[in-house]
């Protein structure tokens, strides 16, 4: 008799349609415990497009479950400069986190255009950059027109920090 493990040797996409597969059940729970309020009465009610979505999800789990059982699978992402025999670099990996929170941390004090700037320039620098002046001007022209887009195309405000006034 075979055992669990040689039955499922390749068949790792059995995980993701299995996470597939929780994702409807928590969306169709959800969707189904909406509330209908006085606002939300209409003729389709809050409760239609969560549960499309739950249904969508269903189907692609029981899809990718079929195939994968009928033997199919995904095939490895072929690299044009990488080595896919390599491991991953954890230095850069852990720098670009810290990066990330360093960035979440100081946004408040020193706005969202300063730090997502320094964030550019220090992820330049870890993904191996040596042009520190050009990343620099590429970071803040970034960050202030994402910062721009944000505040007066959406709407909605970003932190200024030490620039306020200034922006």
């Amino acid at each position: 008799m075979t055992s669990l493990r040689t039955l499922m040797r390749g068949r790792s996409e059995l995980g993701v349609a299995a996470g597939l597969g929780v994702t409807a059940l928590v969306v169709a729970v959800d969707a189904a415990n909406i509330r209908h309020t006085a606002i939300s009465s209409g003729a389709m009610g809050p409760q239609v497009v969560p549960a499309i979505i739950a249904l969508g999800l269903a189907l692609s789990a029981i899809a990718l479950t079929v195939t994968v059982l009928r033997g199919g699978h995904g095939e490895q992402e072929d690299g044009e400069d990488i080595d896919l025999s390599q491991g991953a670099h954890w230095p850069t990996l852990l720098g670009l986190g810290g990066l990330i929170l360093l960035t979440a941390l100081l946004m408040n004090i020193l706005g969202f255009v300063i730090s997502s700037a320094l964030l550019f320039v220090g992820a330049s620098i870890l993904l191996g950059s040596r042009r520190y002046v050009l990343s620099l001007l590429i970071g803040a022209a970034l960050a202030a027109a994402t910062f721009y887009g944000f505040v007066l195309g959406l709407g909605i405000p970003l932190p200024a920090g030490l620039l306020t006034g200034i922006l």
